[in-house]
């Protein structure tokens, strides 16, 4: 036995140095990161009162303010997660309950549809008062995840700090999209890969208790295609100051390709994937199955409850397309594409992916709008997974690279003084609903007070399906 422990440690050792020796040479011959920009970046203008201050282009500032992505940018890998596989599944197996604790307090909004969405502010209202003016992070989580996830606290940790400690002083709310951590599902509707309509209603909230605030973007995986996907749909009008995603799919068509070319998303990914949106779904079963009217039949639905396991296509084809009045799946994934609409977004956008993210491949990056979408920077990293990108810090424990390139970005912006983007407005309908008085169908009634609650994520066990 004590044979075989010095011959494994050795083993173990020199895979280590194996694995340190590759990727020194891997450095030296490629940076670890490659910006990709459109030839003319968009000159980000100054607010009033800093008119006469240089102005500068969004891709100059990336350069000047994110050393976290330029040249001699470093990622100290660790040895025992070498490529995106590793990085990939470490998310979802690892134990990072007690890690990054951050403190929210809930707030359930009523939606027009009658459905229900429960943010998750930090720090909280309680606690922290709103002031005369903040600077607001509205955060976008992965798939079936929520303010209760590893990279979300990892980057909020950061960030909500106050700024005479380290951190950007921020107000993070996170929307926990419909069914997810814990959110009440009051309608028999979940989300979707592109529900950016519950991104306005929540927006209108933002703007309606922080009048003077100015707002930032954060979207994960999904959430940042859905972040994105808002932004361009918006244009002119988006209300967002800037926005920065983390491993963005872009593109659900070239997506769909992809699952079943590569071998492990074939025989792995599908499967988690498909079974993390029907777990979700098992969840508020009772609500489906008890409706008076769905677009599927019922016995179709407790067919797939039952089925042993479901592919993410299998999920796409027979529930999702069907269930929000899409004409297939292929239908449903044109709509949900971000990328198409990179030429439309007229806001600030950091986009970071990986060329070994084993979700999201190269071919869904949106290499062929970048020459004309002026606000959009894309980061590509040559390793880092499905938003694992694991890294030895300096103190010797394992960190999330990323969040240094996130806060760089969002202090950069905050400190340039762009110009004010305009917000919606909401007006009181009468009924206990704020209503955009520019669109009939964004609106919220936010529940009594009593109904809210704290909630502290990173003390605990995290739920359904995590990491992605």
């Amino acid at each position: 036995m004590f044979g075989l422990s010095i011959i494994h440690i050795a083993l173990c050792a020199l895979c280590a140095m194996t694995w340190r020796w590759l990727r020194a040479r891997r450095r030296g011959r490629v940076p670890f990161v490659t910006i990709h920009a459109p030839p003319h970046s968009a000159t980000l203008q100054k607010r009033a009162g800093r008119k006469t201050e240089p102005t500068t282009s969004l891709v100059q500032l990336v350069r000047d303010k994110v050393p976290a992505l330029g040249p001699d940018a470093r990622f100290d890998g660790v040895w025992w997660l070498p490529g995106g596989h590793a990085q990939t599944i470490y998310s979802t197996i690892g134990d990072f309950s007690k890690v990054d604790p951050v403190v929210y307090e809930r707030v359930f909004l009523q939606l027009p549809d009658k459905g229900v969405v429960a943010v998750d502010v930090a720090p909280p209202l309680t606690s922290h008062p709103i002031s005369g003016s903040e600077d607001v992070l509205l955060v976008a989580h992965g798939l079936t995840g929520g303010s209760h996830e590893a990279y979300v606290r990892a980057v909020l940790a950061r960030v909500t700090q106050s700024r005479d400690i380290g951190g950007l002083g921020l107000r993070a709310v996170v929307l926990n999209f419909r069914g997810c951590n814990g959110s009440p599902l009051a309608t028999p509707r979940l989300y979707h890969a592109g529900s950016s309509d519950d991104i306005r209603h929540v927006v209108l909230w933002i703007c309606h208790t922080f009048p003077e605030c100015r707002i930032y973007g954060l979207g994960f995986s999904l959430g940042g295609n859905i972040l994105t996907k808002y932004a361009g749909e918006e244009g002119d009008a988006c209300p967002l100051q800037g926005l920065v995603t983390l491993a963005n799919p872009w593109n659900f068509v070239e997506g769909s390709r992809h699952m079943l070319r590569s071998p492990a998303c074939r025989y792995v990914y599908r499967y988690a994937l498909g079974g993390a949106l029907r777990q979700l779904l098992h969840v508020h079963r009772k609500v489906f199955l008890d409706a008076a009217k769905l677009p599927l039949s019922r016995q179709l639905l407790e067919d797939i409850l039952r089925w042993p396991r479901i592919t993410l296509g299998q999920y796409d084809t027979f529930v999702q397309a069907p269930m929000f009045g899409f004409k297939s799946s292929t239908d449903y994934y044109e709509y949900c594409t971000s990328s198409r609409l990179a030429p439309d977004i007229r806001v600030p956008l950091l986009a970071i992916n990986s060329l070994d993210d084993p979700v999201v491949s190269t071919a869904s990056l949106p290499f062929e709008q970048i020459p004309d979408s002026p606000w959009l920077v894309l980061a590509v990293t040559q390793t880092g997974g499905h938003l694992g990108w694991y890294a030895r810090g300096a103190d010797g424990r394992i960190s999330r690279w990323f969040v240094e390139p996130v806060a760089q970005f969002l202090a950069a912006l905050m400190e340039y003084g762009a110009e004010d983007r305009r917000k919606p407005r909401g007006v009181d309908d009468g009924a206990g609903f704020v209503m955009d008085c520019q669109r009939d169908d964004v609106g919220f009634r936010q529940l009594s007070l009593e109904e809210s609650e704290l909630v502290v994520s990173g003390a605990g066990e995290s739920k359904l399906f995590t990491g992605w």
